[in-house]
């Protein structure tokens, strides 16, 4: 079969650039639109970021007596930055501050927000434990139930079994309290002082 003439091949092109221009020209300008777009968008996020990190920053070195002012930075943080990281480790470290100011509720608020908006797996986890704890203590123990339960993490799922087990307890569910302890036992390696005081909870309990 004889290849084609150079001229030949010319005039191929030719037809299809006249058969198929509109598509391609289309397609082009489609993957230009994309491509600003995206760029557009990382540079925003980028931004955005840099900006939410610095707020954060601002907020951990407020003297911690200034609660107002640090719950005004939080506030802005939410509006601002809801969708990064800082936000909810902002509000938990609002809700830490609350918390030794014995206001449990709205360091429950704060925790509560923590755990509907973050973004990562492991501050969600250490929202929800947080909150499981302040609904211990605050005797609210079907809530801390919950809490507890979406304690989802691999790190965390240690002390959430301790804490289900604790809670349990206290609900006169001795039967779970008891498998809890165990699980949380089994979950914690090489933690000799942690797993001295599950067994001494499991002991406690019999059988």
């Amino acid at each position: 079969m004889a290849l084609d003439t150079e001229e030949e091949q010319v005039e191929k092109i030719q037809k299809i650039w006249d058969t198929y221009k509109r598509s391609i020209i289309a397609a082009v300008v489609i993957f230009l639109g994309l491509y600003f777009a995206y760029n557009f968008y990382a540079n925003q996020t980028i931004k955005n970021l840099e900006k939410a990190s610095q707020l954060y920053q601002e907020i951990l070195v407020t003297n911690i007596t200034s609660v107002n002012i640090i719950r005004e930075k939080v506030i802005l943080l939410k509006n601002t930055s809801s969708d990064t990281p800082y936000a909810s480790r902002a509000a938990i470290y609002l809700s830490k501050l609350y918390s030794q100011s014995n206001d449990n509720e709205a360091a429950i608020e704060e925790l509560i927000w923590a755990h509907s908006n973050a973004t990562e797996e492991s501050i969600e986890s250490l929202a929800s434990y947080l909150l499981a704890n302040l609904y211990f203590v605050s005797g609210q123990l079907d809530e801390a139930l919950v809490a507890a339960n979406k304690i989802n993490s691999i790190g965390f799922q240690a002390l959430a079994k301790d804490m289900i087990g604790d809670i349990y307890l206290e609900l006169g569910d001795v039967k779970e309290a008891r498998k809890s302890f165990i699980e949380s036992l089994s979950l914690n390696k090489g933690q000799g002082d942690i797993r001295k005081i599950l067994q001494n909870k499991i002991d406690s309990i019999g059988k």
